[in-house]
């Protein structure tokens, strides 16, 4: 064995996906010999940042990388927040966008490079950072958003065109990004990697709320909110009450709001038209939740209801089953990889991506409580068949 008394520099083995250079990696003491040496590969570079949700499902991309390059080191480049939707077990190095972060990525060369962003600061990213081969969005010289390679030209008509977008294209977000990185689409999925402490106090937080009467009941969580720049897409807070009504009547369901520090009031007014009768069968999970502590709790449901919105992703990742709706957004982009059900609005203008819905009865409050919670039963009977 050689000894690191006397090791040279070109010994020590730098491309090991093990090494790091400031401790020891405990698999062997005597680098030049080490029967783990495992070599990086290619390193690979995925720009997403934000929203969070398209972080999440953009991993879809992933399984088949890791297929085109097995040994493979991906590198994931995301804003501060979405560090825990961008880790995977496909994924060797996540890297905050700060200015820490970007000094981690000088000085280095990718084989590729995906950009999946269409912000300004990240295709301008893209186009300093050397890679001999890449992909998705690219910076023009007027400042504006071009592409890297011809397979990401449907990615970006999609942005050009509202009839295009909104009315023709069939293709979900994890197929049009996947495509776009020159990769064949076999309906790959996405995964999140759960905390084992906040698994724990999850269960902590489950048995404390539900308890022994809890048990054998059915779970159904109701995200409550959908995120700030398309509030639209949220359902309306009367037809939430009326489902909690419905749901005061199930002995079989324990209802199970979700939501985060924007719905606080909307918690609040939907246990005080549960009453105090409701008991174990509706409860507020809370609002303060940390990230990874509300992927534990959705992963506990046995199944979600929710807008378009983060929590519709959490659980697809999960593998809950969802029962979603839709109306300002595009529905067709979303996959639920078969385990849930859509519910589409025919409202004429819809989808419509405004910001405020002009209209007195908006696609939101036209969807019923009943429909809803039909749908639910249907997603429940097939989950269980």
């Amino acid at each position: 064995m050689t000894s690191f008394a006397n090791i040279r520099l070109d010994e020590i083995k730098r491309d090991c996906r093990y090494y790091t250079g400031y401790k020891p990696c405990h698999r062997f003491d005597g680098c030049p010999d080490c029967p783990h040496y495992a070599p990086r590969g290619e390193q690979i570079l995925i720009i997403k940042l934000g929203a969070m949700g398209d972080v999440l499902r953009t991993k879809a991309i992933l399984p088949g990388l890791k297929r085109e390059h097995p040994t493979s080191w991906i590198v994931w480049l995301t804003e501060a927040g979405s560090e825990s939707l961008a880790r995977d077990p496909l994924v060797d190095e996540v890297v905050t966008f700060n200015p820490a972060g970007l000094l981690q990525l000088e000085g280095r060369r990718f084989a590729r490079l995906i950009c999946l962003d269409k912000d300004r600061h990240a295709v301008s990213l893209a186009a300093r950072i050397e890679a001999d081969r890449k992909q998705g969005f690219a910076p023009t010289e007027y400042n504006t958003i071009s592409v890297w390679n011809e397979a990401a030209m449907y990615a970006l008509r999609l942005g050009l065109s509202d009839e295009l977008k909104y009315r023709i294209n069939e293709k979900s977000m994890p197929q049009i990004v996947t495509e776009a990185c020159e990769l064949p689409w076999i309906g790959d999925g996405y995964s999140l990697m759960l905390n084992d402490a906040m698994r724990a106090s999850a269960d902590k937080r489950w048995h404390e709320i539900l308890g022994v009467q809890g048990q054998g009941k059915t779970v159904i969580g109701l995200n409550t909110g959908c995120g700030p720049v398309f509030a639209t897409k949220g359902w309306s807070l009367d037809r939430m009450k009326d489902f909690v009504e419905l749901m005061r009547k199930r002995s079989d369901v324990v209802l199970m709001l979700l939501g985060g520090p924007r719905e606080r009031e909307i918690h609040r007014e939907l246990m005080r038209v549960a009453g105090p009768d409701a008991g174990v069968r509706i409860f507020d999970s809370g609002n303060d939740n940390p990230l990874e502590f509300f992927f534990a709790l959705v992963a506990k449901c046995s199944a979600v209801l929710t807008a378009d919105s983060l929590a519709l992703h959490i659980a697809v990742a999960l593998q809950v089953p969802v029962v979603s709706w839709f109306g300002p957004t595009c529905a067709q982009e979303i996959d639920l990889y078969g385990r849930g059900e859509k519910l589409v609005t025919d409202f004429a203008c819809a989808p419509c991506y405004l910001k405020v819905c002009p209209k007195e009865v908006t696609c939101m409050e036209s969807l019923s409580a009943q429909a809803v919670a039909d749908a639910m039963d249907r997603v429940l009977a097939a989950s269980a068949s």
